[in-house]
Formats: C-alpha cells, structure tokens, sequence
C-alpha cells in the first residue's frame, strides 16, 4: 500500500519530469541561449536581459503579496509564507541595476525603457495568478523560479567568461543561487502541506510550465530587440548604443 509519503514522492517525480522536459524545449528553441551556449553573447545584449529581468523582478514582492492577501482560507503556514517571501523577494531588482551598472554604463546615462511586450505578458500573467483562481498555483512558478540554477548555472558561467566579468558583476544571479536554496525548500515543503488534490497539483504544474515559456517568449523578444538595436531601430535601448 502506498503511504500519503509515497504519493507525494511521485507525484514530485511527475512534476520534476515536466520541468525537465520544458527546460529542454527552452534550451533547444531559444535564439537568447544558443548566443550565450556559443560564447557570442556581448554587453549590449546582456544589458538588455538586465533590464528586461529588472521590470519582472520589480513585480515578484507584489503579486506573492497578493496572493498572501487571498490565502485566508489555506492556512497560517501558508499566509506567513506569502508574506515571508515577498518581504525577502522585495529590492532583487536592483541587484540587476547593479549588473548592468557595473558594464560600464555611466548612471546618468541609464535610461529605464518600458517592459518590452512580452515582458510585460510575464508580469500580467503572474499577477492574474496571483489576483484569481487556486491560491496554490502561484506556488508553480516558485518552484521552476527558486530551482532553477542547475539549468541556468551554466549559462551564467559562460557569460561570466565571454564578457570577462567578475562575481561581483553578477549579483543578481551568484547572490540569488545562494538565497534560492532555502527558498526551493520552502516552496517545496508548501506544496506538500497545501497541495491536497488532483486539481491542486495539476493547477502548480500548470503555472509551471506556462510562466516558465513565457520566460521564454521574454528572451525571444531580448534577442530581437538586441536585433533591432544592431540596425538602429530599439528607441528604448538606444541608450546602450556606444556599450560594446
């Protein structure tokens, strides 16, 4: 007879096979990826990844919040845990503004553009999420988003030696893989104390694996905006014109 233990142990089989298999897609379609893989990757389009991460991140402590706001009925562990994650999710932001700072940008120079379109898709999809539906679901793209260094590590690592930068150049993500083991953790632990369901699990999978390829549509529209830069035609990045 299976335990509740065993269930939950497969069912977390059946989710991280999922993850896998859309980190995958990602990696095998991404233009973004493919540029960093071959070591082309330069200043400019990184600095638009920089910025375009900023926009997202700004948004995280806000529609967590707002989920905490809506889980009265779950439970205080649950409730605490929203709230918890926002206040230390809350000022990542700038770690990307520091990045992109420490590229050579002169601060006066820094011009924030609007989200790119398909930035601005991600963040309205994690508030949606947040604001409507299972209060449990927005637990999917923790999940992907907190346990993520395994795929993305390795990327970093290739950016780090293309544009010869140092740890301290890179905050947002050497300071984040340390922070996000204990958050992985967490969210981990609250999707097994709150997921109690077929419908819940299938509700954080889902969330899974649609912000995790709206992530994707992000760094599709990071590439062809650099694109438009080369051509002189990104009025919002005009300002990383002389950045190389």
């Amino acid at each position: 007879m299976n335990t509740d233990e065993d269930v939950t142990t497969a069912r977390f089989a059946a989710l991280d096979r999922k993850l896998k298999a859309a980190w995958e897609d990602l990696f095998a379609r991404s233009r973004l990826i493919k540029t960093i893989l071959e070591g082309r990757i330069d200043k400019q389009l990184y600095a638009i990844y920089l910025m375009e991460t900023y926009h997202y991140t700004l948004h995280n402590a806000r529609n967590q919040a707002l989920v905490g706001v809506r889980a009265l009925d779950i439970g205080i562990p649950y409730l605490k845990f929203c709230f918890e994650h926002a206040t230390e999710e809350t000022g990542h932001e700038h770690m990307a503004l520091h990045d992109l700072l420490s590229l050579g940008l002169p601060k006066e120079s820094l011009k924030i553009p609007p989200p790119l379109p398909m930035t601005e898709a991600m963040i309205a999809y994690l508030y949606w999420v947040s604001a409507t539906g299972n209060p449990v679901r927005r637990l999917g793209y923790s999940y992907w988003a907190e346990s993520s260094y395994d795929f993305v590590m390795p990327l970093v690592n290739k950016v780090r030696e293309s544009l010869d930068l140092k740890p301290a150049q890179m905050t947002f993500f050497v300071a984040h893989s340390k922070i996000d083991e204990e958050h992985a953790a967490q969210v981990r632990r609250m999707i097994t104390q709150n997921c109690k369901t077929d419908q819940d699990w299938q509700d954080v999978e889902r969330v899974m694996t649609t912000s995790l390829r709206l992530m994707g549509n992000m760094m599709d529209e990071v590439y062809a905006e650099y694109e438009r830069l080369q051509k002189e035609q990104s009025p919002g990045y005009a300002f990383l014109g002389h950045m190389k």
